[in-house]
This record gives structure tokens, C-alpha cells and sequence, in this order.
């Protein structure tokens, strides 16, 4: 795999994922979600959200000066966009007092493992969303080998860039569940970043952005 990124290595390069990686939060479309993770958010109405905000909001949490609840609401604005049903998931997300709970277990949980799980046992909340507050946990937490989003296009990017007969046109590619099958995607991405000489999020959205142009390096 790493062969196949070198290929991309300027384009992987030139990403910048904290400041680049932002969406505009429309209010509007989120008007009926929750009036507590509602306020915390105010000062974003119209604004766009970064994976930089969202890693400050983080660090907000664990110094102490704020609620889980506010990192929590910006990766959901962030992840979700303006897609329709954003709103109906994340209240889904926080309409029981077992669910808040695990969040923040998640969020102070000592070991990814112990994170990972806690968060897969909320309702609807899969790997996609659940890697996606990994990650900003763990970018926060100044961790060296950070976690890192595994969505749908990240996993389908990573078969289409070794598939060399389209067989990625005509099959579902979802990512595993298994722990241990993120942590290998966690170690590998890393590995890979080392031998590229990038950070592993400008692979990552490298790979969600899945622009691979025919110029080469």
C-alpha cells in the first residue's frame, strides 16, 4: 500500500486537514436538535466548523472547561453536515441518560480498546462516527499514534487504490467492526505516514477525498 501512496506523495503533502476539513453549520437544517447541545454551539450558527475547532473543543473537555457534550455536538455538526437526518441520529445519540454516560466513559476511557467498545454499544452509532470521535479525543490528548477516521469512502478509497480490475465497482465495501481490525488500520496508516513523511490524517482525507489524478509524482 505504502508503493501505491508514494505515487501520491505531493498531493498527500499538500493537504491540510485542520484547517482545510470544515463544513458551514446551517442552523436551520439543525433547528429541532437537542436545546442543551443546541447552546453550546451558538457561536458557530453560519460558520464553518474545522477539525481544528473540533480538537480545541476537546481539549475544552479535558482541561475541565467544558461539557462532554460540547466536542460531541461539533463532531456530530461536523460529520454530519447538512445532511437531513443529522439531527434525528444525533438526538437518537443522546436521548437516554446510558447513552451520555458512555460517551463520556468513552471519552475517559484510559485504553482505545475500552473507548471503541463502550462507544459501539450506543444505537446507531457505528464505526464511522465512533472512529470520528476517536479521533478528535486522540488529537487532543496530544497522543503520538493518534486514532483516525474509518468511514465508507476512506475503506472503498483504500481497495480502489489496489484494485487493478474494478472490482471495487460491484462489490460493498464497509469497515469492519472488529477492534482489532481498526487498530491494524490505525497501526498501518501510521506506518505509512512515517514512510511518506506526512501526518496519517492527511492520508486519511487523502483517501475520503479519493481524488487520485493521473499525474504522478
Amino acid at each position: 500500500m505504502s508503493d501505491v501512496l508514494l505515487k501520491y506523495r505531493k498531493q498527500i503533502q499538500a493537504l491540510n486537514p485542520l484547517e482545510d476539513s470544515q463544513f458551514t453549520y446551517n442552523a436551520s437544517r439543525w433547528s429541532q436538535l437537542n436545546k442543551s447541545a443546541k447552546q453550546l454551539v451558538t457561536q458557530f450558527e453560519g460558520k464553518n466548523i474545522s477539525r481544528k475547532d473540533i480538537i480545541n473543543a476537546f481539549k475544552a473537555y479535558y482541561d475541565g472547561q467544558a461539557s462532554f457534550l460540547y466536542p460531541f455536538t461539533l463532531t456530530m455538526l461536523w460529520g454530519f453536515f447538512d445532511t437531513g437526518y443529522g439531527t434525528f441520529r444525533t438526538n437518537q445519540y443522546l436521548n437516554t441518560e446510558e447513552n451520555r454516560k458512555a460517551i463520556q466513559e468513552a471519552f475517559n476511557a484510559s485504553e482505545l480498546k475500552e473507548a471503541y467498545h463502550t462507544l459501539l454499544q450506543i444505537k446507531g452509532l457505528n464505526v464511522s462516527y465512533a472512529s470520528k470521535l476517536l479521533y478528535f479525543a486522540s488529537r487532543a490528548r496530544e497522543e503520538k499514534e493518534y486514532a483516525l477516521i474509518f468511514d465508507i469512502r476512506v475503506a472503498r478509497s483504500m481497495v480502489k487504490l489496489l484494485d487493478s480490475f474494478g472490482i471495487a465497482e460491484v462489490v460493498n465495501i464497509t469497515p469492519s467492526r472488529k477492534f482489532k481490525d481498526y487498530e491494524r488500520y490505525i497501526r498501518f496508516m501510521h506506518l505509512w505516514a512515517d514512510e511518506l513523511q506526512v501526518e496519517a490524517e492527511n492520508i486519511e482525507l487523502f483517501l475520503f477525498k479519493g481524488e487520485f489524478s493521473n499525474k504522478r509524482d
